[in-house]
Protein backbone atom coordinates (compact mmCIF):
# COMPACT_ATOMS: atom_id res chain seq x y z
CA UNK A 1 0.00 0.00 0.00
CA UNK A 2 1.34 3.39 -0.98
CA UNK A 3 0.99 6.31 1.40
CA UNK A 4 0.94 9.72 -0.15
CA UNK A 5 3.73 12.00 1.08
CA UNK A 6 1.40 14.84 2.25
CA UNK A 7 -0.57 12.39 4.38
CA UNK A 8 2.63 10.95 5.83
CA UNK A 9 3.93 14.39 6.72
CA UNK A 10 0.62 15.33 8.29
CA UNK A 11 0.67 12.16 10.40
CA UNK A 12 4.20 12.88 11.59
CA UNK A 13 3.24 16.45 12.43
CA UNK A 14 0.25 15.24 14.44
CA UNK A 15 2.29 12.70 16.40
CA UNK A 16 5.02 15.18 17.25
CA UNK A 17 2.75 18.16 17.89
CA UNK A 18 3.44 19.68 21.28
CA UNK A 19 6.33 17.35 22.04
CA UNK A 20 8.60 19.08 24.50
CA UNK A 21 12.36 19.04 24.01
CA UNK A 22 14.27 17.55 26.96
CA UNK A 23 15.11 20.19 29.55
CA UNK A 24 18.75 20.58 30.48
CA UNK A 25 20.33 22.78 33.13
CA UNK A 26 23.91 23.81 32.39
CA UNK A 27 26.02 24.68 35.46
CA UNK A 28 28.00 27.92 35.17
CA UNK A 29 30.40 28.90 37.94
CA UNK A 30 29.76 32.52 38.94
CA UNK A 31 32.07 32.65 41.96
CA UNK A 32 33.53 30.10 44.37
CA UNK A 33 30.65 27.80 45.34
CA UNK A 34 28.09 29.93 43.48
CA UNK A 35 26.56 28.30 40.41
CA UNK A 36 23.98 29.43 37.89
CA UNK A 37 22.09 26.49 36.41
CA UNK A 38 21.03 27.89 33.05
CA UNK A 39 17.87 26.50 31.46
CA UNK A 40 18.42 25.10 27.97
CA UNK A 41 15.11 26.38 26.62
CA UNK A 42 15.48 29.88 28.00
CA UNK A 43 13.03 29.22 30.81
CA UNK A 44 13.73 30.01 34.47
CA UNK A 45 17.28 29.66 35.77
CA UNK A 46 18.19 28.23 39.16
CA UNK A 47 21.06 29.38 41.38
CA UNK A 48 22.89 27.23 43.93
CA UNK A 49 25.09 28.65 46.71
CA UNK A 50 27.12 26.13 48.72
CA UNK A 51 28.39 27.05 52.19
CA UNK A 52 30.19 25.15 54.95
CA UNK A 53 26.90 24.70 56.79
CA UNK A 54 24.49 24.00 53.96
CA UNK A 55 23.10 25.01 50.59
CA UNK A 56 20.83 27.86 49.49
CA UNK A 57 18.80 27.50 46.29
CA UNK A 58 17.17 30.40 44.47
CA UNK A 59 14.32 29.38 42.13
CA UNK A 60 13.33 25.88 41.10
CA UNK A 61 10.94 24.91 38.31
CA UNK A 62 9.09 21.62 38.38
CA UNK A 63 10.59 20.49 35.06
CA UNK A 64 14.19 20.99 36.19
CA UNK A 65 14.41 21.06 40.00
CA UNK A 66 15.34 17.36 40.01
CA UNK A 67 18.45 18.32 38.02
CA UNK A 68 19.21 21.09 40.50
CA UNK A 69 19.03 18.60 43.35
CA UNK A 70 21.17 16.07 41.43
CA UNK A 71 23.80 18.77 40.88
CA UNK A 72 23.82 19.55 44.60
CA UNK A 73 24.20 15.88 45.57
CA UNK A 74 27.04 15.49 43.07
CA UNK A 75 28.85 18.63 44.20
CA UNK A 76 28.54 18.59 48.00
CA UNK A 77 27.47 16.45 50.94
CA UNK A 78 25.76 19.47 52.53
CA UNK A 79 21.99 19.59 52.80
CA UNK A 80 19.73 22.28 51.39
CA UNK A 81 18.98 24.66 54.25
CA UNK A 82 17.05 27.41 52.48
CA UNK A 83 14.91 27.77 49.39
CA UNK A 84 14.29 31.31 48.15
CA UNK A 85 11.90 32.28 45.37
CA UNK A 86 12.42 35.48 43.41
CA UNK A 87 8.69 35.43 42.54
CA UNK A 88 5.84 32.96 42.32
CA UNK A 89 5.77 32.11 38.60
CA UNK A 90 5.62 28.46 37.63
CA UNK A 91 9.03 28.45 35.94
CA UNK A 92 10.64 29.61 39.20
CA UNK A 93 8.67 28.24 42.14
CA UNK A 94 7.01 24.90 41.42
CA UNK A 95 9.76 22.37 42.17
CA UNK A 96 9.98 22.48 45.97
CA UNK A 97 9.00 18.79 46.29
CA UNK A 98 12.42 17.77 44.97
CA UNK A 99 14.10 19.25 48.07
CA UNK A 100 11.64 17.86 50.62
CA UNK A 101 14.07 15.24 51.96
CA UNK A 102 16.38 17.97 53.31
CA UNK A 103 13.53 19.87 55.02
CA UNK A 104 14.69 23.35 54.01
CA UNK A 105 13.08 26.62 55.07
CA UNK A 106 11.42 28.33 52.10
CA UNK A 107 11.54 32.15 52.02
CA UNK A 108 9.47 34.32 49.69
CA UNK A 109 7.53 37.54 50.03
CA UNK A 110 4.11 37.95 51.59
CA UNK A 111 2.77 38.86 48.16
CA UNK A 112 4.15 35.61 46.76
CA UNK A 113 2.12 33.60 49.27
CA UNK A 114 -0.99 35.50 48.20
CA UNK A 115 -0.15 34.75 44.58
CA UNK A 116 0.28 31.04 45.27
CA UNK A 117 -3.13 30.88 46.90
CA UNK A 118 -4.98 33.07 44.40
CA UNK A 119 -3.52 32.07 41.04
CA UNK A 120 -0.57 29.69 40.98
CA UNK A 121 -2.47 26.77 42.54
CA UNK A 122 -5.16 27.13 39.86
CA UNK A 123 -2.56 27.22 37.07
CA UNK A 124 -0.68 24.28 38.61
CA UNK A 125 -3.78 22.09 38.79
CA UNK A 126 -4.80 22.95 35.24
CA UNK A 127 -1.39 21.84 34.00
CA UNK A 128 -1.45 18.74 36.19
CA UNK A 129 -4.76 17.68 34.62
CA UNK A 130 -3.65 18.58 31.09
CA UNK A 131 -2.62 16.06 28.44
CA UNK A 132 -0.19 18.55 26.94
CA UNK A 133 3.23 16.82 26.92
CA UNK A 134 4.89 20.11 27.89
CA UNK A 135 3.31 19.72 31.33
CA UNK A 136 4.21 16.07 31.91
CA UNK A 137 6.34 16.97 34.96
CA UNK A 138 3.22 18.27 36.73
CA UNK A 139 1.50 14.86 36.77
CA UNK A 140 3.25 13.66 39.93
CA UNK A 141 3.91 17.11 41.35
CA UNK A 142 2.61 18.96 44.36
CA UNK A 143 2.65 22.73 44.71
CA UNK A 144 4.11 24.07 47.92
CA UNK A 145 4.39 27.65 49.07
CA UNK A 146 6.89 29.66 51.14
CA UNK A 147 7.15 28.95 54.87
CA UNK A 148 8.01 32.59 55.48
CA UNK A 149 6.62 35.60 53.63
CA UNK A 150 8.75 38.68 54.26
CA UNK A 151 7.64 42.29 53.84
CA UNK A 152 10.88 44.05 54.80
CA UNK A 153 14.58 43.49 54.05
CA UNK A 154 15.73 40.34 55.83
CA UNK A 155 19.21 38.90 56.37
CA UNK A 156 20.14 35.28 56.91
CA UNK A 157 23.59 33.99 57.80
CA UNK A 158 24.84 30.59 56.76
CA UNK A 159 28.31 29.09 56.66
CA UNK A 160 30.08 32.44 56.86
CA UNK A 161 28.00 34.05 54.12
CA UNK A 162 25.47 36.85 54.38
CA UNK A 163 22.28 36.71 52.31
CA UNK A 164 20.56 40.09 52.16
CA UNK A 165 17.02 39.44 50.91
CA UNK A 166 15.09 42.50 49.75
CA UNK A 167 11.44 42.65 48.69
CA UNK A 168 11.65 45.04 45.75
CA UNK A 169 7.96 45.65 45.13
CA UNK A 170 5.97 45.30 41.94
CA UNK A 171 8.02 45.15 38.75
CA UNK A 172 8.06 41.87 36.88
CA UNK A 173 5.53 40.47 39.36
CA UNK A 174 3.70 41.60 42.49
CA UNK A 175 6.28 40.06 44.78
CA UNK A 176 9.79 40.37 43.31
CA UNK A 177 12.76 39.97 45.61
CA UNK A 178 16.55 40.08 45.22
CA UNK A 179 19.36 38.41 47.15
CA UNK A 180 22.72 40.13 47.66
CA UNK A 181 25.70 38.09 48.86
CA UNK A 182 28.44 40.65 49.62
CA UNK A 183 31.21 38.12 50.26
CA UNK A 184 30.72 36.72 46.75
CA UNK A 185 30.01 40.08 45.09
CA UNK A 186 26.91 38.69 43.40
CA UNK A 187 23.25 39.64 43.41
CA UNK A 188 20.48 37.24 42.45
CA UNK A 189 17.91 39.21 40.46
CA UNK A 190 15.21 36.76 39.43
CA UNK A 191 13.21 38.04 36.47
CA UNK A 192 13.94 41.66 37.24
CA UNK A 193 16.96 40.93 35.02
CA UNK A 194 16.64 38.86 31.84
CA UNK A 195 19.75 38.90 29.65
CA UNK A 196 19.81 38.56 25.86
CA UNK A 197 16.12 37.66 25.91
CA UNK A 198 12.91 39.62 25.47
CA UNK A 199 11.50 39.77 29.02
CA UNK A 200 8.45 37.83 30.07
CA UNK A 201 5.32 39.64 31.15
CA UNK A 202 4.72 38.61 34.74
CA UNK A 203 1.40 37.02 35.60
CA UNK A 204 0.91 36.92 39.31
CA UNK A 205 -2.11 36.57 41.56
CA UNK A 206 -5.07 38.61 40.43
CA UNK A 207 -2.81 41.05 38.57
CA UNK A 208 -1.86 39.72 35.16
CA UNK A 209 0.63 42.31 34.02
CA UNK A 210 4.08 43.40 34.99
CA UNK A 211 4.40 47.09 35.79
CA UNK A 212 6.99 48.70 33.52
CA UNK A 213 7.13 51.92 35.53
CA UNK A 214 7.69 49.94 38.73
CA UNK A 215 10.25 47.71 37.03
CA UNK A 216 12.30 50.72 35.89
CA UNK A 217 12.07 52.28 39.35
CA UNK A 218 13.31 49.05 40.97
CA UNK A 219 16.29 48.93 38.62
CA UNK A 220 17.02 52.60 39.40
CA UNK A 221 16.93 51.89 43.14
CA UNK A 222 19.27 48.93 42.87
CA UNK A 223 21.69 50.90 40.69
CA UNK A 224 21.60 53.76 43.22
CA UNK A 225 22.65 51.42 46.05
CA UNK A 226 26.13 51.24 44.45
CA UNK A 227 26.65 47.75 45.79
CA UNK A 228 29.94 45.95 45.30
CA UNK A 229 28.57 43.52 42.72
CA UNK A 230 30.64 41.96 39.96
CA UNK A 231 27.85 39.83 38.51
CA UNK A 232 24.08 40.24 38.60
CA UNK A 233 22.54 36.80 38.09
CA UNK A 234 19.50 36.81 35.75
CA UNK A 235 16.26 34.87 36.00
CA UNK A 236 16.47 34.06 32.28
CA UNK A 237 19.43 34.05 29.94
CA UNK A 238 23.18 33.83 30.52
CA UNK A 239 25.14 35.48 33.30
CA UNK A 240 27.67 38.09 32.14
CA UNK A 241 30.57 37.54 34.51
CA UNK A 242 32.11 40.75 35.76
CA UNK A 243 29.78 43.04 33.77
CA UNK A 244 28.28 44.46 36.92
CA UNK A 245 25.79 47.29 36.78
CA UNK A 246 25.95 47.49 32.97
CA UNK A 247 23.47 44.61 32.82
CA UNK A 248 20.95 46.56 34.90
CA UNK A 249 21.49 49.66 32.78
CA UNK A 250 20.87 47.65 29.60
CA UNK A 251 17.69 46.14 31.06
CA UNK A 252 16.42 49.61 31.96
CA UNK A 253 17.35 50.96 28.52
CA UNK A 254 15.40 48.13 26.89
CA UNK A 255 12.21 49.18 28.65
CA UNK A 256 12.71 52.89 28.03
CA UNK A 257 13.51 52.48 24.32
CA UNK A 258 10.73 49.96 23.64
CA UNK A 259 8.17 52.00 25.60
CA UNK A 260 9.11 55.20 23.79
CA UNK A 261 8.79 53.48 20.39
CA UNK A 262 5.29 52.29 21.29
CA UNK A 263 4.46 55.81 22.52
CA UNK A 264 5.50 57.26 19.14
CA UNK A 265 3.21 54.81 17.35
CA UNK A 266 0.31 55.69 19.64
CA UNK A 267 0.93 59.39 18.96
CA UNK A 268 0.79 58.59 15.23
CA UNK A 269 -2.69 57.15 15.72
CA UNK A 270 -1.75 53.45 15.56
CA UNK A 271 -4.03 50.90 17.19
CA UNK A 272 -2.71 48.04 19.31
CA UNK A 273 -3.31 45.63 16.41
CA UNK A 274 -1.30 47.87 14.08
CA UNK A 275 1.51 48.18 16.61
CA UNK A 276 1.70 44.39 16.96
CA UNK A 277 2.02 44.02 13.19
CA UNK A 278 4.26 46.99 12.39
CA UNK A 279 6.61 47.34 15.38
CA UNK A 280 10.26 46.88 14.45
CA UNK A 281 12.60 45.85 17.26
CA UNK A 282 15.48 48.35 17.52
CA UNK A 283 18.77 47.03 16.17
CA UNK A 284 20.45 47.01 19.59
CA UNK A 285 17.95 44.38 20.79
CA UNK A 286 17.61 42.42 17.55
CA UNK A 287 19.78 39.56 18.83
CA UNK A 288 17.50 38.92 21.81
CA UNK A 289 15.83 35.50 21.91
CA UNK A 290 12.19 34.59 22.76
CA UNK A 291 10.54 36.92 20.18
CA UNK A 292 7.22 35.17 20.87
CA UNK A 293 7.06 37.22 24.07
CA UNK A 294 6.96 40.54 22.23
CA UNK A 295 3.26 40.61 21.47
CA UNK A 296 2.25 40.47 25.12
CA UNK A 297 4.71 43.23 25.94
CA UNK A 298 3.36 45.46 23.19
CA UNK A 299 -0.01 45.08 24.87
CA UNK A 300 1.50 45.85 28.27
CA UNK A 301 3.25 49.00 27.01
CA UNK A 302 0.13 50.08 25.13
CA UNK A 303 -2.24 49.63 28.07
CA UNK A 304 0.00 51.39 30.57
CA UNK A 305 0.72 54.27 28.20
CA UNK A 306 -2.97 54.72 27.49
CA UNK A 307 -3.87 54.54 31.19
CA UNK A 308 -1.05 56.54 32.77
CA UNK A 309 0.93 58.13 29.95
CA UNK A 310 4.09 56.41 31.22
Amino acid sequence: MKIKLPLLLAAIAFLTMGAAAPVRLTPVKIADNVYLLQHSAGSGNSTVVITNDGVVVLDFAIDSADQTMAFIRKTTDKKVKYLITSHSAGDHATGSMHFREDKPIWIGTKNQIHDFQMQELKDFNERKNSNDPRFAAYKKGELGQPDIGIEAPTTIYLGGLTFQITPEGRGHSTGDLTVYIPQKRVMLMGDLLETEVHPGRGESGDIFFSNVKGWIEILDRIIARSLSVETYIPGHGPAHLGRGVKDLEEQKRYFVVMRDEVAKMIAAGKTLEQIEKEFKVPQEFSHYTRPERLRSFYKLFYNQLMETGY
